[in-house]
């Protein structure tokens, strides 16, 4: 548990507990006064868990009789919450249904892989989870095709430059992609189309094509559509986790609710792991759980964790971070940094350093000269070109930076 955390925080972690572990018994909160309800309900919103604190919130309450008792007002404020949010799930549902239906049609292979999907594949309900938009795995062959049908649909690239070829952006054997993504803004929601989980400089290595072939189907909204196997998912959410250094509660709520639904041969999720290059991601996530919300873990995970000490002195830094309430973000080196902790081998500082943003081409050049497919390599001359012809620009920048100070 976050013991060292304030007391708002703790019940947030106790009330989310209660609602995503089995068989939970709720337990009446650490407190030495009345909660700052106030506080509770923003560092939930902060998190991404106020349905699960909702959820949670009422039957320790319950159990707890007149020792610990939620004003009529809270509940009210967050029954009116979590109601609109629920409903604006909803309506992501039936938006995910429609495009993986257009996908189908014209042959695109994609996999939701968060938003209603993994919540009802982790909680069993398509509404329980907060997303703020839909994320699908798409086939890079498939990815034009993908594009062209959000449009139709009213979607706009945010990129701001016309898609003349997607070869160009996704890159070629030898180059790297220009963008990770495609982020599609629709009149209500916002879609985001990847060819594989991470970014450019840290990426997932299982590749689409064996995430499809081991593809899992999950009831969304009482229509089957097409998810992430049960190993694959809770390697991906310990990859997403990890990268971001948990320093936020719903992505652990996510892996451990993954953890629940979980049907598996532990030692072949282990060895699946160690293949993928992701073994202390997932060690790391599932201490966390046992460590935060006391979760009970599989005899093979705790085995292995108990061989790894670096996953130790990592667990002590995330907790150290998520008790100060509202960790923020990590910056471009702290991630790095992190990431390489958490890796498992030494050697990922290798692509990491190779697949850096500042050594190859960036959406700025593609803006600065739109090229088709097969001239991509060219953005390796371009991109040179394109910085010594800023580097006047800035210099005048600065030059003018002391006559503004002056007026």
């Amino acid at each position: 548990m976050l013991t060292e955390a304030e007391p708002e925080l703790q019940l947030v972690v106790d009330c989310v507990r209660t609602a995503i572990v089995t068989d939970a018994s709720p337990e009446l909160p650490a407190l030495d006064d009345t909660p700052d309800w106030d506080r509770v309900v923003e560092l939930a919103r902060y998190h991404g868990v106020v349905q699960l604190l909702y959820q949670g919130l009422e039957p320790i309450a319950r159990e707890s009789g007149d020792e610990f008792t939620v004003p009529e007002s809270v509940l009210t404020r967050l029954n009116s919450t979590v109601q609109g949010k629920r409903m604006r799930n909803l309506a992501f549902t039936t938006e995910l249904q429609e495009i993986i239906e257009s996908f189908e049609t014209r042959g695109v292979r994609a996999v939701p892989f968060k938003g209603p999907t993994l919540s009802a594949a982790a909680y069993d309900d398509a509404t329980v989870r907060e997303y703020n938009d839909l994320d699908l795995l798409v086939h890079p062959e498939d990815i034009t095709v993908a594009a062209d049908i959000l449009e139709e649909r009213g979607y706009e690239w945010r990129g701001g430059t016309p898609r003349l070829d997607d070869a160009a952006l996704l890159g070629g054997p030898v180059t790297k992609a220009i963008v990770h993504e495609y982020e599609m803004r629709g009149p209500e929601f916002d879609v985001e189309l990847r060819w594989r989980v991470g970014d450019a400089e840290r990426p997932f290595s299982t590749s689409f094509g064996e995430l499809w072939d081991r593809r899992d189907t999950v009831s969304v909204g009482g229509q089957p559509l097409p998810a992430l196997a049960q190993p694959d998912r809770l390697l991906v959410l310990a990859f997403h986790g990890t990268k971001h250094r948990w320093y936020l509660l719903k992505w652990l709520c996510d892996f451990v609710a993954a953890l629940e639904s979980t049907e598996a041969d532990w030692s072949h999720v282990l060895a699946r792991a160690r293949e993928t290059g992701v073994q202390r991601n997932l060690l790391l996530g599932a201490a966390l759980a046992r460590t935060v919300f006391g979760y009970a873990l599989p005899t093979p995970i705790l085995d292995r964790l108990r061989t790894d000490d670096r996953v130790t002195e990592l667990t002590e830094a995330v907790v150290e971070s998520l008790a100060a309430g509202t960790p923020q973000a990590l910056t471009q080196f702290e991630a790095a940094q992190f990431h390489l902790a958490a890796s498992d081998s030494a050697t990922a500082l290798v692509p990491l350093l190779l697949l850096h943003s500042s050594l190859h081409p960036t959406y700025s050049e593609y803006q600065f000269c739109p090229l088709p497919g097969p001239l991509h390599p060219l953005y390796y001359v371009i991109w040179p070109l394109r910085l010594l012809l800023e580097v006047p620009q800035w210099q005048r920048q600065r030059s003018e930076e002391p006559l503004d100070e002056a007026t």
